[in-house]
């Protein structure tokens, strides 16, 4: 029991000093409050009591209080907050108003009630004109005094309210626009020249109000007044050099206050309103005729004053390159381009002359790059920039100018070089760019064979044939696959890292490239051999006249060797990349590709090869009774070149599966297409000399007696190597081999043929199950 009544005194002594403490506190708040009121009593203003959370609470009867020995302590610290009260004037006792309080109070009313002062205006007005109650001069000249006392209240209290006073000097300049428009458009009472002085005097004072304002919204307030002078008193004489001049002078200066004063939002105002009066203009009221050079000439400035604005910005104020001014250069750049090439195409002969202006694009970034260069190691981001606006330049100005395949080969070369510049020097901008370079090379290395090879095959003005492997666009697929494997080097050379550390990106280019490297080379060859053939088939062109008909004549059997010795090529190329990745790259991405390419080249030779061969086989066999072509042994003979080079990728796609990272059910899969494959080779075999010794019928005795034995032979290997999925293999040839014999070999065959065949696959299928038989004894099963 003692330990719970320990711990209730404990309890009950913490209570009590925690009342005497609230005591303490109250006679505290007491004394200030009496303090408060006689300060109260010296000022002017009240000052809000203390809230009402602080008064004193009524005293409620507690246990006797213990002596509490840290009361002095409590006490002083709970005084410190009197002294302070004396010792400062209680004259903001008020809460500070909020952010969006403040913003309201501060800024937005007074924009609002300006414009609403100056709307109230214009209704007075509007009243007066449809009242009669004043003429046209006193209109203007209340307004212009309307404009010039918002000024003078303006310029008055600037010093205690600058952002009040530039808020009601905005309202003035814009009243004194409208006065003076409505004074030349409305009434007549000043002519167009007076106007228009009076109002470039006007976005002169706003300007300079702007720059002793230090204030960017009457800046865009004096922007807009001056664009909208011209259009407020244009007499419809379309007199586009003075707009124009008017336009330069105004973003002239705009630009220079812009610049001393850092405003990009003025900057970029004047880029957009001056060149969308310009495009308006050439859509609405150009005239090739009366305007090419005003056209040409005021594109050419705007693009300077707008390129030299940001690099003033970038070079003598050193500041940053960011992703809006980069966006901004491209923009202005290209709006240049684009309105000038729209302007030269719109004259007769204009299009010759269309590279030339492309390439002048590109010259005058180039001269920006010298006078970059000296400063580089302060602009070296802006440097580099603007080089690859001049390659990008050079490189539209190669289609724009040249023709065929001069498009693929610069496009080529300027990838490399971007490519070599952007891992040398750690720039990531050009790398970039040279991809879209290299899909734009193959595209136009593309279309050259789908236009140039269908025109050139035959050149009737000097009676000549197109000369395969010794032509400009066989050597430019050779130029294409040397500038991607230049990338592919560059890729992979040690001191050559890239500069973005996009992981996919990075895969993209490291497996990527070297695909598009042997797509490009597998297709120079492939296209090319394919048009040796067709070239050769040109020329065995005959004219033949039956009766009082005559039709040309060409020898077909000729297409049949195009496929198949694109078929020899491709086999080739397989061998070729076995034997690199059997020797110098045993590893899973480099294998695999590889092996489903010998696999597609296989079911090349079986889809379509075979067939091709049986062609050959045809027409040796039955040649055309016109006896205008000649053929020989090789059409027989030609087979055993086409198997020597397709059959060797069965072995080395078997070599591919003894891999350390194949897996056992793709070893399987392979075995059982390697003996599938022979399978169709030997029935191809077997077809081939029985139609040359004249034995007709041959897919039926014969294919079914070389099915029987081969399914045996595959019993026997399975049984030998234990080799389950062989033996299954096996039965599944069997079974097919007895459904073809009743359902297809029975109808039609003699009675020699159905005994031969059904013996033979008896023999053969009671020897297979006599050697199942036989290792079951031995195995003791």
């Amino acid at each position: 029991m003692d330990e719970p009544l320990k711990q209730l005194q404990q309890l009950l002594e913490k209570a009590s000093q925690l009342e005497t403490i609230q005591r303490n506190l109250s006679k505290e708040i007491e004394v200030l409050r009496g303090e408060i009121e006689q300060a109260q009593s010296r000022l002017s203003k009240p000052v809000r009591p203390l809230a009402a959370e602080t008064k004193p609470k009524e005293e409620t009867p507690a246990p006797k209080p213990i002596p509490i020995p840290e009361k002095e302590p409590v006490l002083a610290t709970v005084t410190e907050p009197k002294a302070e009260l004396k010792q400062t004037p209680v004259t903001q006792p008020k809460k500070e108003p909020t952010p969006w309080e403040e913003f309201i109070g501060t800024n937005l009313l007074n924009k609002i009630g300006i414009a609403i002062l100056v709307i109230g205006i214009g209704f007075g007005v509007k009243y007066a004109i449809d009242h009669d109650l004043l003429n046209p001069l006193t209109r203007i000249i209340l307004g212009y005094l309307a404009g010039a006392g918002l000024l003078f209240l303006a310029l008055r209290i600037k010093k205690d309210y600058g952002n009040f006073s530039a808020v009601l000097l905005s309202g003035g300049m814009a009243s004194l626009y409208f006065v003076t428009y409505a004074a030349y458009d409305f009434y007549a009472l000043i002519p167009q020249v007076a106007a228009f002085i009076l109002m470039v005097l006007f976005t002169a004072f706003t300007v300079l109000a702007a720059h002793h304002y230090n204030l960017q919204v009457i800046a865009l307030l004096g922007l807009t007044g001056a664009y909208a002078v011209p259009f407020l008193l244009s007499d419809g004489s379309g007199k586009a050099l003075i707009l124009f001049s008017y336009i330069a002078i105004i973003n002239s200066g705009i630009l220079v206050l812009s610049f001393l004063k850092g405003w990009k939002i003025t900057h970029y105002t004047a880029f957009a309103l001056t060149w969308l009066i310009y495009i308006s203009w050439y859509l609405l009221d150009y005239n090739s005729d009366n305007h090419f050079w005003i056209a040409l000439s005021f594109a050419l400035i705007y693009f300077i004053i707008f390129y030299s604005a940001l690099l003033a910005n970038k070079v003598i104020k050193k500041e940053p390159f960011t992703i809006p001014d980069l966006a901004f250069l491209l923009i202005n750049s290209f709006i240049h381009y684009g309105i000038g090439y729209a302007v030269i195409n719109s004259v007769n002969d204009g299009e010759q002359h269309l590279g030339m202006f492309t390439v002048f694009n590109a010259l005058l970034h180039f001269v920006v790059c010298l006078v970059l260069y000296k400063r580089q190691e302060k602009t070296e981001h802006i440097f580099y920039f603007i080089a690859g606006l001049v390659l990008t330049f050079l490189s539209i100005a190669v289609p724009v100018q040249l023709e065929g395949n001069w498009v693929t080969l610069i496009w080529a070369a300027e990838a490399v070089l971007l490519f070599w510049i952007g891992r040398s020097k750690k720039i990531k901008a050009y790398e970039l760019m040279s991809y879209p370079l290299v899909v734009l090379a193959i595209i136009s290395l593309t279309d050259d064979w789908d236009t140039f090879y269908q025109l050139n095959l035959y050149n009737p003005e000097n009676n000549t044939y197109f000369t395969p492997f010794l032509n400009i666009h066989f050597f430019t697929g050779i130029w294409i696959s040397i500038a991607l494997y230049a990338i592919h080097w560059l890729n992979n050379y040690p001191g050559y890292e890239a500069p973005f550390k996009s992981k996919d990106l990075i895969m993209v280019i490291t497996y990527g490239v070297p695909t598009l490297l042997l797509l490009a080379l597998y297709c120079t060859f492939y296209i090319e051999i394919g048009y040796y053939w067709d070239s050769r088939m040109a020329q065995t062109t005959v004219t033949v006249t039956y009766e009082t008909t005559s039709y040309p004549e060409l020898d077909y059997t000729l297409n049949s060797f195009k496929s198949l010795w694109r078929l020899n090529f491709s086999a080739l190329l397989g061998i070729i990349l076995s034997i690199a990745c059997l020797r110098y790259s045993k590893v899973e991405k480099t294998v695999v590709p590889t092996f489903i390419y010998n696999y597609v080249v296989i079911a090349a030779l079986i889809v379509t090869g075979l067939q091709e061969l049986g062609e050959l086989r045809y027409n040796y066999l039955n040649p055309r009774p016109s006896g205008y072509f000649e053929t020989g042994i090789w059409y027989l003979l030609f087979r055993y070149v086409v198997f020597a080079l397709t059959l060797p990728l069965l072995w080395f796609n078997h070599r591919f599966t003894q891999l350390d990272f194949v897996r056992e059910d793709f070893k399987k899969m392979e075995r059982i297409v390697f003996h599938l494959v022979i399978l169709i080779v030997l029935s191809s075999e077997l077809i081939h000399w029985l139609d040359f010794g004249r034995i007709y019928n041959t897919d039926k005795l014969g294919l079914s007696i070389l099915w029987g034995i081969y399914a045996s032979f595959m019993i026997i290997l399975g049984l030998r190597e234990d080799q389950k999925f062989i033996r299954i293999t096996a039965i599944i040839i069997f079974g097919i081999t007895v459904l073809k014999l009743f359902v297809y070999d029975m109808a039609g065959m003699s009675t020699i043929g159905k005994t031969i065949v059904m013996i033979s696959l008896g023999v053969l299928m009671l020897i297979s199950s006599f050697l199942y038989n036989r290792r079951k004894k031995v195995k003791g099963l």
